[in-house]
């Protein structure tokens, strides 16, 4: 807890610096660059899950893809991919955690866009 609340103070201070988003030059955050081991091994398992159950498949040769396949997923109302899309969520870093929920890439009533308050429920 204390390191991400260091990263969240040390990144506020280099956005307010003016120094590129994400160590970008056009400020354009590279989710490939951010991923662990294990969370992209479970961005592996989700991308099988949406492959056997929906026939969709989401190449993994860009950022665009994955993001695609991030939307689909959010979107799906199947408890094993929600489950693995979560264990995806859970282990990437903060970076790539705030930027699920900022980015627009995770649908707005997701319950992640809910973790805040730590049972996923949007009760005040």
């Amino acid at each position: 807890m204390l390191l991400k609340s260091l990263w969240r103070k040390t990144s506020r201070s280099t956005a307010a610096a003016g120094e590129p988003e994400h160590g970008h030059p056009a400020g354009r955050f590279r989710l490939r660059d951010h991923l662990t081991y294990t969370g992209d091994y479970h961005l592996e398992r989700l991308s099988k899950l949406l492959e056997l159950r929906y026939h969709r498949q989401f190449p993994w040769n860009s950022d665009d893809h994955i993001r695609s396949m991030i939307q689909f997923a959010s979107r799906v109302q199947d408890q094993d991919i929600q489950r693995e899309l979560l264990l995806f969520y859970l282990n990437c870093s903060p970076t790539v955690q705030e930027y699920l929920k900022t980015g627009g890439i995770v649908d707005g009533s997701h319950y992640i866009h809910n973790a805040e308050s730590g049972n996923g429920n949007s009760r005040p």
